[in-house]
């Protein structure tokens, strides 16, 4: 009989594994079709070539220099793993994309799973995940599904959660906190208000309780007092990793900016903040407009469609916005640790944001996309203990509503993964580009690294400052040897107009054609040849642009005029 338990039992354990693995994979190949329902991002370009560089030995990546936020350690290796297997191309942005989002929903479920077992697990599971389900088009794809930002940095932070939410009281577990906080800050300092503060603080607030009010020993709190040591050491030791890396002749990282923002502001930036969680919910009713990036005008939903969707995605909004209040409670609580360090995180977060500069349209929202996971895994870890009071009459109604609106995400995903692909407005140019054997050349940070990761590195567009006076490389996610004209030949400029669309976030219209005088201002003459091919314009001379390049570099972009108000 017990041999038939233990049977039965590995049974349901390779049975739920195998569930998994296919969920796992249907939910990466419909995050795949989504993603490719947004074209390819040049900031997701830059990653990918740091990425080709580092595949090619240059593992410190020498000579470039990065913006505040680097993802050295998180997904520019992954961009190298997908490199190593398809080689330099805009489909790595979308593989990526797709696996790391992937990973993120079944992280949630787990994390939100908890100890649970049985039914139990199942509810909490699919409530995280659910939640997850299906971005919301336009905004919501950019920022969950396409290139590198701070949602991939919540990945390792999901996975170090749950290691601490199922790991025994050892010492061995604050020192591996402490390994992954560091190897995550390296990438991203928004770990820092997303893991190392909140975990700090949440653990030396129930260890100052238990010393100063319940009168334990010291000795009694070492794991809290040991997590908070891990948080302060991997501040330190990130910190002097960048600036070993840099000693050694690595990346070059510029300064983070952290400015706040004035108090009349502030109103303002707690409407953007409440739009741009909603749209990363799926429930963004703000931007439904024909003419706006999720509207039916832009190959979004038709406007019925999308308003029920985002209705129906409201339920996950209140399921967060209950665990995140909920999970308080357990502030003090010595059996869950890690529902109250992510709420606070979202606290935080949330805080941070709204008192910075930062919140100027939805797509800043990139700065506390944590609030999606770690909402997600709140309503599953503290949600279904809830309703387990529900009366027993209303538990049929529940579970029918519950399947309801899981349905509604699934066909909503569906929905998306139907879609025709959308390519970036630089593809085209590349075939023309290798006909007419040019290689080499110069252009803004729209196109730049854009088209050099279309054309698999064949073609390369290095990134200019364009000013009047002078005209110098821009060392912005570049490589200063692409500019020595010792060992590269650049011989002409492309802009494309294309790039010159309004910014729906903004209201504002952002040029990327570069201007005559800035031209001029090579003193490299007239060029020999003028090419204008769709959208594209293309001047070509007969000498290397190299040597006209002033010094020395800027980090500013100098597209001129940056921004003009949209007509």
């Amino acid at each position: 009989m017990r041999g038939e338990e233990q049977k039965g039992s590995r049974f349901a354990r390779w049975a739920w594994l195998a569930a998994f693995a296919v969920a796992a994979i249907v939910l990466f190949l419909c995050f795949l079709r989504f993603s490719w329902t947004y074209p390819a991002d040049t900031d997701g370009s830059d990653q990918a070539l740091q990425a080709w560089d580092m595949l090619h030995g240059n593992l410190l990546l020498h000579g470039w220099t990065i913006a505040d936020v680097t993802y050295y350690t998180t997904e520019v290796p992954q961009y190298m793993l997908i490199e190593m297997i398809r080689g330099l191309g805009p489909g790595v942005e979308h593989i990526a994309a797709a696996s790391t989002y992937t990973l993120l929903v079944l992280a949630a479920g787990l994390l939100a799973r908890g100890r649970a077992t049985g039914r139990a697990g199942l509810i909490r599971l699919l409530i995280a995940a659910g939640i997850m389900l299906a971005p919301q088009f336009g905004n919501a794809t950019h920022l969950l599904l396409s290139q590198p930002d701070h949602l991939g940095t919540q990945l390792p932070l999901l996975l170090l959660f749950l290691l601490l939410d199922r790991a025994p009281r050892r010492w061995y577990i604050p020192v591996a906190a402490a390994a992954v906080l560091t190897w995550v800050v390296i990438a991203d300092q928004v770990a820092l208000l997303d893991a190392v503060a909140p975990l700090a603080l949440v653990c030396g607030a129930r260890a100052l309780l238990a010393i100063l009010r319940h009168r334990r020993s010291l000795a009694s709190q070492w794991y809290e007092l040991s997590l908070v040591a891990a948080s302060a050491v991997s501040y330190a030791a990130a910190t002097l990793a960048v600036r070993l890396i840099s000693y050694l002749g690595g990346y070059q990282v510029l300064p983070l900016a952290a400015n706040r923002a004035p108090i009349g502001e502030i109103p303002q930036h707690v409407v953007l903040t409440l739009e741009g969680i909603l749209n990363v919910y799926g429930a963004d009713f703000f931007h439904l407009a024909n003419g706006s990036m999720l509207g039916p005008g832009l190959g979004g939903l038709p406007m019925a469609a999308g308003i029920a969707l985002a209705a129906v995605h409201l339920v996950g909004v209140a399921l967060a916005g209950w665990g995140f209040f909920r999970a308080f409670r357990y502030f003090f609580d010595p059996s869950d640790l890690i529902s109250p360090v992510l709420a606070t995180a979202i606290a935080i977060n949330v805080a941070g944001y709204v008192l910075s500069v930062v919140p100027v349209g939805v797509f800043d929202t990139r700065e506390i996309v944590a609030v999606l996971p770690f909402g997600a895994v709140l309503a599953g870890r503290m949600v279904p203990g809830r309703l387990a009071g529900v009366p027993r009459r209303l538990k049929p109604a529940l579970a029918c509503a519950s399947a309801g609106v899981l349905a509604c995400y699934l066909a909503a995903l569906g929905y998306g993964a139907a879609q025709p692909p959308v390519a970036d407005s630089e593809q085209a140019i590349v075939p023309w580009l290798e006909a007419h054997h040019l290689t080499t050349g110069l252009g803004t940070y729209n196109e730049a690294n854009l088209i050099t990761l279309d054309g698999g590195g064949r073609v390369a567009i290095r990134t200019v400052s364009w000013q009047f006076g002078r005209n110098v490389p821009r060392s912005f996610e570049s490589n200063a040897d692409w500019f020595d004209p010792r060992h590269n030949f650049a011989n002409f400029i492309v802009t494309n107009t294309a790039d010159t669309t309004p910014n729906r976030d903004r209201s504002l219209r952002r040029s990327s054609m570069i201007p005559g005088p800035a031209i001029a201002a090579l003193h490299a003459g007239p060029p020999v040849h003028v090419y204008h091919y769709k959208t594209f314009t293309i001047m070509v001379w007969d000498h290397n642009l190299l040597d006209d390049l002033g010094r020395p570099p800027t980090t500013l972009p100098g597209e001129i005029p940056c921004y003009v108000k949209c007509v």
